[in-house]
């Protein structure tokens, strides 16, 4: 039987659980007047429709129960690259100033090669940031007036070509 290994955010903020096997698992419930809380797989909807749940004591963080067996293999790269992606995030939201390319640079340069073949590609890597940057800003005029970076990957690195995005104009003029 897995042990309890720890807890890890989703992409969305949601909290789950990493097992000693590299399964993860979502909350499906739990009360406050419980002594467990349930969680299943987090590969449950389709295609996999994995149906193992566990149960976890709150008391000591200590997994109770297996129901059912998996359907499929655990991805072992899965919490590194949510750690990577999470960190990203972080980086676009305390540096708002840096340049996408740089920030991107930094975060890969840190991690393991296997890690950074099973994150998505570069453009989506710049979305991420762009997208963090604009809900840490929390105004629609940050979004538009972020660069659009385009990213080709040479056996040197990274070479960028950066182009501006339209910024509607506020500037008053003086009525005659």
């Amino acid at each position: 039987m897995p042990t309890f290994s720890k807890f890890i955010t989703s992409q969305r903020g949601a909290q789950q659980i990493l097992d000693s096997d590299g399964y993860i698992y979502s909350r499906k419930k739990s009360s406050d007047t419980a002594l467990t809380s349930t969680w299943r797989c987090a590969k449950y909807n389709p295609p996999t429709k994995c149906k193992c749940h566990i149960y976890l004591a709150l008391a000591d963080n200590s997994l109770i129960l297996v129901t059912k067996p998996h359907n499929h293999s655990a991805d072992g790269s899965v919490p590194a690259r949510q750690e990577v992606l999470l960190s990203l995030k972080r980086k676009a939201a305390d540096q708002p100033l840096s340049a996408t390319q740089n920030l991107i640079s930094e975060t890969l340069a840190d991690t393991a090669a296997e890690v950074n073949q099973s994150l998505p590609n570069l453009e989506s890597l710049a979305r991420v940031v762009q997208r963090s940057r604009a809900s840490s800003s929390g105004s629609a005029q940050h979004a538009e007036a972020t660069t659009s970076e385009d990213f080709i990957l040479r056996e040197g690195g990274l070479v960028t070509l950066t182009s501006m995005t339209s910024v509607p104009s506020t500037r008053h003029t003086p009525a005659r």
